[in-house]
């Protein structure tokens, strides 16, 4: 089996999008979130800009995750890379190189805090990968950032649904601990220079994808 059997951050070959395997797309799974727990249910509503009146106040986000001020919307995104301990970098792909933001530079990129567990995950992941395939001629890089789980279930599952975008390991999940330490699934949207310009706290159906995809997709 090859080490980077999914989207290597550097592969820029131009190959063609895997196309016509797309033939089902799962819905938003709406009944699902009657049976979230409270803190679930608070982690897959929409965060970004200012709030609807149906949402609650950004206390709410706050008693999830810490929303570190690295990772607010117009800062620079913070770097993937430092160390655990003293000891190994924080984000590695599948075959265990080292993943940096500055690995993206120049591409927009779709930043993704997930876990094979996750069902809102498992649900969102069919649509992220129509996205980054409809997209591919705008050079968007997507990041899929796996919070601990040993890389072996990662790739087996990235095999199996057919994902061909980059995914990093976050053994420590100290990487999502710099983004904000939110509920998974996370989103985070970064122009070309490496600003995050745009953000979504939960699951995405397609057509909100597109919609915070504009935000970058010509920076």
């Amino acid at each position: 089996m090859q080490d980077e059997p999914v989207g290597d951050p550097l592969d820029r070959s131009g190959r063609p999008p895997i196309a016509g395997r797309r033939g089902r797309r799962i819905g938003t799974a709406l009944g699902l979130l009657a049976v979230i727990a409270a803190a679930a249910y608070v982690s897959n509503l929409p965060m970004g800009g200012t709030p609807a009146a149906s949402q609650p106040p950004d206390a709410s986000f706050r008693a999830i995750g810490g929303g570190a001020e690295g990772a607010g919307i117009g800062r620079s995104a913070p770097d993937f890379v430092g160390t655990d301990g003293g000891h190994a970098p924080l984000l590695v792909s599948l075959g265990g190189n080292p993943i940096r933001i500055s690995d993206f530079l120049g591409r927009p990129l779709w930043i993704v805090f997930w876990a094979t567990w996750c069902t809102p995950c498992q649900q969102e992941a069919s649509d992220i990968q129509a996205a980054y395939e409809a997209h591919w001629g705008d050079d968007l890089a997507v990041l899929a950032i796996d919070i601990q789980e040993p890389a072996a279930a990662v790739r087996e599952y990235a095999l199996e649904h057919h994902l061909d975008y980059a995914i990093g390991l976050d053994a420590s999940a100290g990487v999502q601990a710099l983004y904000g330490g939110w509920g998974l699934p996370a989103h985070f949207f970064l122009d070309s220079h490496g600003v995050i310009r745009d953000r979504y706290l939960g699951q995405m159906t397609r057509e909100l994808m597109e919609q915070h995809l504009q935000a970058i997709i010509g920076s």
